[in-house]
């Protein structure tokens, strides 16, 4: 797809990857309504890219994603000022396992919540004129992680509600396109650790850091989505240090036959 003159609504754009996704699509010409709960933050990278991109292609709103009537509010305030969204990011997320109810509200509910808003509005089948949806989500999404289970849980769900939907016998006459981009651990304050928050921090720092992403490396490989074909049923665009974005597949049966869901490239 071409990002030139689309309607964007992002999630989570006021620092790390989301404001490198927004300022990534701003560069290809996209228009660009991003909410963010950090107000402060927000509200200086919109007045930073107005003054590159112009105010009428880039606008800051402070919503809450957790809240279901906020981010309604959101997405209706991108319609409106771009006369349609044709491309959703749901890039909202947190890791603290001690308000994991506040974690599952953000990093599951509310892109789900993200996602069916932005499916009703853009299906052809409804009067829509077609769109893609990405979720951020997680290499967590795609194997066990014994260091974070309830984030790992978060992350999973959205990788089979999202495949889920992208394997729909009736995506095409939708016209709506899903994926899931995956990253590994990337260097942002996702990664800043509380005392007592999970068990062993220096084993998990030490076993990530030979693989860990800078954020521009994931804002490539998201843009990049948009000119890949896509491939039958892959839904997952993982982000690998060294490799940039990759398709993986979901395959159904091992070499023996026997039942066994995994990922493969």
């Amino acid at each position: 797809m071409d990002v030139s003159g689309k309607g964007v609504f992002l999630t989570g754009g006021a620092r790390g990857i989301g404001r490198g996704m927004t300022e990534a699509l701003l560069a290809k010409g996209a228009k660009v309504l991003f909410c963010d709960l950090a107000a402060d933050l927000g509200k200086a990278a919109e007045a930073d890219l107005q003054k590159q991109y112009g105010a009428d292609n880039v606008v800051f709103r402070q919503y809450d994603v957790a809240d279901g009537d906020q981010l309604k509010a959101a997405f209706e305030a991108a319609v409106s000022k771009f006369g349609a969204v044709d491309i959703c990011v749901n890039n909202a997320g947190i890791m603290d396992e001690r308000v994991w109810e506040k974690m599952l509200a953000i990093n599951t509910t509310a892109q789900i919540r993200g996602s069916q808003l932005a499916l009703d509005h853009m299906r052809r089948d409804r009067g829509g004129r077609g769109g893609i949806i990405v979720n951020t989500v997680s290499m967590a999404g795609l194997s066990p992680v014994y260091f974070f289970p309830l984030y790992t849980a978060s992350k999973h769900a959205m990788i089979g509600f999202t495949t889920s939907w992208a394997k729909n016998p009736k995506a095409g006459e939708m016209g709506v396109r899903w994926y899931c981009l995956c990253p590994g651990a990337v260097n942002t304050n996702l990664l800043v650790f509380e005392e007592n928050q999970v068990h062993d921090v220096d084993t998990l720092m030490e076993s990530s850091k030979l693989s860990m992403l800078e954020p521009e490396e994931v804002v490539d490989a998201f843009m990049k989505l948009f000119q890949e074909k896509k491939d039958g049923d892959g839904a997952i665009y993982a982000v690998v240090k060294g490799r940039g974005g990759v398709f993986r597949k979901r395959r159904l049966v091992d070499a023996d036959g026997e039942s066994n869901p995994t990922l493969v490239d």
